[in-house]
């Protein structure tokens, strides 16, 4: 992946047996989402479909929380120009993505977080684990379909 204000923000790894793990790396914000951490991680999953020696993918959050969302201090930024670019679109880039994806849900899943928990294959879900939609307290529409 190219050099980005947000380069460990997303975090992929690999191992000998076929395992790719793609990480949020923002625990301090509850790995609340930057526009460019969106844009890395589609490009992370656009990547990992196309690496020959990546059977399944892991995707998961690091600290406390799976994903809490579009980070609100920048959701300006986050929804400026055509937020809907497949390329750079992150449910989209995991729809068209042909390995598993398995998502390691541990604390909360919120919003866009949650989205993303559904565009999984499969969820494997900690004890405790909350999944919230508060789409229709922001009045944003879903973009998956």
């Amino acid at each position: 992946m190219g050099q980005t204000k947000s380069e460990n923000l997303i975090l992929v790894t690999r191992d000998p047996m076929g395992i790719a793990y793609v990480t949020i790396n923002r625990p301090k914000s509850l790995n609340s989402l930057t526009r460019s951490m969106m844009a890395d991680m589609a490009q992370a999953f656009k990547s990992l479909d196309k690496d020959e020696s990546v059977l399944v993918i892991i995707l998961s959050g690091s600290g406390r929380a799976f994903c809490s969302g579009v980070d609100l201090t920048s959701a300006e930024d986050v929804f400026k120009g055509d937020v809907k670019d497949v390329e750079t679109d992150t449910v989209a880039q995991m729809e068209r993505c042909r390995k598993p994806i398995i998502g390691a849900i541990s604390g909360f899943a919120v919003t866009a977080g949650f989205e993303i928990a559904l565009a999984c294959d499969v969820l494997v879900a900690a004890k405790g684990a909350k999944f919230i939609d508060t789409h229709a307290r922001l009045v944003c529409k879903i973009s998956c379909s």
